[in-house]
């Protein structure tokens, strides 16, 4: 290779050299223009774009007239301040390499000029990350996941990594997935919920994780995955859910700002402005939902479960009243409640964090003390000697403690206004997909 490609720099680098700088490039060739005494090369690399300017009289400019789109290409050249109205700066090829040639046949349109539907996308997913819509949203989303573990480290909380392959699962056996552990049952883990939990009775205190879970549930919406990335929190040593929910509220705004702060560009790519939430934000009750939505038209129940439609008009109705997108739902009936969450005569101290009608986050306070546990366990209808490999930890000392779940992929999905989950995980998994 006769260029030097550790001395590269990108794209939005050139705007910054001074005119007749050398400089070396390498990336994409996404577009070329042949226009008899002059070509170009539109080099697009992670960073952004370049016009590269080939004279007739290079010794490469044959080579450039055989180029196909989204090959890779090394140049090298001189800066120079461009034709453009814009006043960019260009880069005059001296040398060129061609690193990698792509086969014209394209399956998908890489600009997205000609529409291609979501599932072909994802079909081609290599190429369809080309885009720099596409690359925006895995920049943000990259910030959200930087900006969350700073906020908890800051505060306190230590990071941790838990099993994927356990032996049963804290919320039931329906929506496990079996996988082959030698001559043992196992299954992909749906949460970290037990491994959390068994972190504060250790003694860790403040703790959260940023993984993957797996749910076989057969659901086709545009927000649900059978994979998915997700934040676990958990902390001990609460007076109640609302010592959560202060911590929950300061890290979403800080996720905002952060991502306000750092994506400038990939904001404007996508066309999407962040409004930051004031604090603190609307605690609304379960009932006061209800409440609410009945106000509107609805006919529910004071222990109505609330679908994806009940949360979209209630997502309307608190915009409206409250003047804001974020919010709790907090005191659901226990009934709506997993077992683990604390009871308080048939009201939980469970919660959701909802942001623009949709569910981002779910949680709650522990049940903490061992025979209120395996009590709720039997009440629930579930067989106690089915848990024990959960509640055995809390016979031996357990602070009381909450925490929850928040979905990457979700909130992603959500800040950015997109209108499919799938477009806010890189190689999402549902349950017709399982490649790319």
């Amino acid at each position: 290779m006769a260029l030097d490609l550790t001395k590269r720099i990108h794209s939005k680098e050139v705007q910054l050299r001074n005119d007749d700088e050398d400089v070396i490039l390498a990336g994409w060739a996404s577009d070329i223009r042949n226009i008899g005494k002059i070509a170009f090369i539109t080099l697009r690399d992670r960073e952004g774009t370049v016009q590269i300017t080939v004279l007739a009289d290079n010794a490469h400019f044959k080579t450039v007239a055989e180029l196909t789109k989204e090959s890779v290409i090394a140049v090298h050249g001189k800066v120079k301040i461009g034709k453009l109205k814009s006043g960019a700066k260009e880069v005059v090829l001296h040398d060129l390499e061609v690193l990698s040639r792509s086969d014209p046949n394209l399956p998908i349109d890489i600009t997205g000029k000609i529409p291609t539907g979501l599932d072909k996308r994802l079909d081609n997913r290599f190429l369809d990350l080309r885009n720099p819509r596409n690359l925006a949203i895995f920049k943000i989303r990259s910030i959200i996941n930087w900006s969350i573990r700073q906020f908890l480290m800051k505060d306190g909380f230590i990071e941790m990594q838990t099993p994927k392959i356990i032996s049963a699962g804290a919320e039931g056996g329906a929506t496990l997935f079996p996988v082959i552990y030698y001559n043992k049952k196992a299954f992909l883990s749906q949460s970290q919920q037990l491994y959390k939990q068994m972190m504060l009775i250790a003694g860790f205190e403040k703790i959260f994780e940023i993984g993957p879970s797996f749910r076989a549930e057969k659901s086709h919406t545009m927000r649900h995955f059978t994979e998915f990335t997700q934040l676990d929190f958990e902390m001990s040593f609460i007076n109640d859910e609302d010592d959560v929910l202060k911590v929950l509220e300061r890290l979403f705004v800080q996720v905002c700002k952060d991502v306000n702060e750092l994506c400038q560009e990939q904001l404007r790519i996508l066309g999407v402005t962040i409004d930051v939430p004031p604090l603190p934000f609307p605690r609304i009750t379960h009932a006061e939902c209800v409440e609410l939505l009945n106000a509107e038209g609805a006919k529910l129940t004071p222990d109505a479960d609330l679908g994806i439609e009940e949360e979209k008009a209630l997502g309307v109705i608190v915009k409206k009243k409250y003047k804001t997108d974020a919010y709790f739902i907090t005191k659901y009936p226990f009934s709506q409640r997993a077992f683990y969450i604390m009871n308080d005569k048939g009201v939980s101290r469970g919660f959701d964090f909802e942001f623009k009608g949709t569910e981002l986050v779910s949680g709650g306070q522990r049940e903490h003390r061992h025979a209120i546990l395996c009590k709720q366990i039997e009440e629930k209808g579930m067989t106690l000697a089915n848990f024990t490999f959960y509640t055995d930890p809390f016979k031996y000392g357990a602070p009381p403690h909450g925490g929850f779940g928040m979905g990457i992929d979700r909130i992603t999905m959500k800040l950015l206004n997109l209108e499919n989950m799938r477009e806010a995980a890189l190689f999402p998994r549902d349950p017709e997909r399982l490649v790319p």
